[in-house]
């Protein structure tokens, strides 16, 4: 089968184990804090959208 051919040379071995989970916590601890910090506000009421429309269309022209 394919599959036994795929699977037949795989070698696990203890530091390559350890890398990988080093990697993956790595990967996981920047995933959870932003790598710099966003500017910007929270548009929240119908009047902050509107400005914001107005000010992408001004800035179309």
């Amino acid at each position: 089968m394919a599959t036994s051919s795929i699977t037949h040379n795989f070698v696990i071995s203890s530091e390559g184990t350890q890398r990988f989970i080093d990697a993956m916590d790595r990967a996981e601890e920047l995933a959870s804090k932003p790598m710099r910090p966003l500017r910007g506000r929270i548009l929240s009421t119908e009047a902050d959208f509107l400005a914001l429309a107005e000010k992408i269309r001004s800035n179309e022209r």
